[in-house]
């Protein structure tokens, strides 16, 4: 019983230690995207900042900035426990090798022993001679052949042990090298937090007091997304060969393995930006200045430097190139059953009709410093007529 139950804990000592390696890895992963995110706003927030009003754009930036600031920190924590435990481990590792080098050298010691009381080293040849037949003498020469094995044996082992500790021990100082540096890094980040803090509450008081500005767009904001709406809809309408549906519209072959390609890139696709940050996210959430109030987006808001280039998601044929007030240009790209639309382009480069590829230039985010939107270009995904969330379908950036 005993025996099941000590084979139990070691796979079960195992498998923390694999899933505690894992998980070290995807914290330094997490730990980085949201490092290149703050790297991002940073710079888009010194754009913002030449703009004559404090837009939402730019609490919205900064909300993203202490998300992922915090993020940081709590990713910070999860590796300085992760680093803890394999300190602990590493102790517990070493006091056991220690352990295991003493018994070695204490049996090392005993070999010694024997061969200077038989004084193996100088009579071994004599030993051997003196034996009373070739038998004995036989046997006298394997013992002594064996005793040589086993003092490499122990000497071999002793170094190895040796060697194993260390190791260890650097492996030890490694580990608290890098703890110090994580505890460091965890007082500058909380230090630019409280800091952050300070200039979002800034900000939200405001616009706190522009509230007939701000219900006033949240209205300009819904007309568009019903105009988008429609355009989609519209769309579909237009496209669709089948008397009986006349949402669903009916693929060729090649447009279908386009759209089982899609399909299966979901959450691989590429950004239709090089740089930029979500500041908008999809569906249904509470005004970030507004209490009591809703706002529904039926895409995502990614903010980007002033003129950036917008790209094409995925290989498709561009269905629709349209103007939208308060949207500007707008572009909507078929991707077989999946629809992609951009919408707040400056310039557009592309027509209806167009095949494109994958980050194909297709736009211009449009830019005004002097409005309250500066570089935001509005992302929207759907399956036919069902809305999707970007987010879930573009890679990590």
């Amino acid at each position: 019983m005993f025996r099941v139950f000590f084979i139990f804990v070691l796979l079960f000592y195992f498998s923390i230690y694999g899933l505690q390696a894992q998980n070290k890895e995807e914290l330094e992963k997490r730990r980085i995207e949201a490092e290149n995110i703050i790297e991002n706003t940073s710079r888009l927030l010194q754009e913002t900042s030449r703009s004559r009003k404090t837009n939402l754009e730019r609490l919205n930036i900064i909300s993203q900035r202490l998300q992922q600031r915090q993020q940081i920190i709590n990713t910070i924590e999860s590796e300085v426990r992760y680093l803890d435990n394999s300190i602990i481990s590493g102790n517990q590792r070493i006091d056991d090798l220690q352990i295991e080098l003493q018994e070695a050298r204490e049996s090392y010691a005993r070999l010694i022993n024997i061969a200077y009381k038989h004084r193996f080293s100088h009579q071994a040849l004599m030993f051997v001679l003196s034996s009373d037949g070739f038998n004995q003498a036989y046997r006298r020469l394997k013992y002594l052949q064996q005793y040589s094995q086993s003092r490499k044996k122990q000497i071999s082992r002793i170094q190895k042990l040796t060697d194993e500790i260390v190791e260890e021990l650097e492996e030890q100082e490694h580990l608290k090298n890098e703890k110090l540096a994580l505890l460091t890094q965890q007082r500058d980040e909380s230090s630019q937090l409280s800091s952050e803090q300070i200039q979002h509450n800034s900000t939200l008081q405001e616009l706190q007091k522009r509230e007939a500005d701000l219900k006033k767009q949240i209205s300009q904001q819904k007309q568009v997304a019903q105009s988008l709406e429609k355009a989609i809809e519209e769309l579909l309408r237009e496209e669709s060969k089948s008397a009986v549906d006349r949402s669903i519209y009916d693929l060729t072959p090649a447009e279908r393995i386009i759209s089982e390609d899609f399909k299966n890139n979901k959450g691989g696709l590429p950004w239709p930006i090089e740089r930029g940050v979500v500041t908008g996210f999809f569906g249904a959430h509470p005004h970030p200045v507004l209490k009591g109030i809703k706002i529904q987006n039926n895409g995502i808001d990614i903010s980007t430097s002033e003129d950036a280039e917008v790209r094409a998601l995925f290989n498709g044929v561009v269905r629709s190139v349209l103007t939208v007030p308060g949207a500007n240009n707008v572009v909507i790209i078929r991707h077989g059953n999946y629809l992609s639309l951009y919408a707040n382009l400056s310039h557009v480069y592309v027509r209806k009709g167009d095949n494109v590829v994958t980050k194909q230039l297709i736009g211009r985010v449009f830019s005004d410093d002097q409005e309250e939107s500066s570089s935001v270009l509005h992302l929207e995904i759907w399956e036919e007529n069902i809305k999707l969330n970007p987010v879930l379908w573009l890679s990590s950036q």
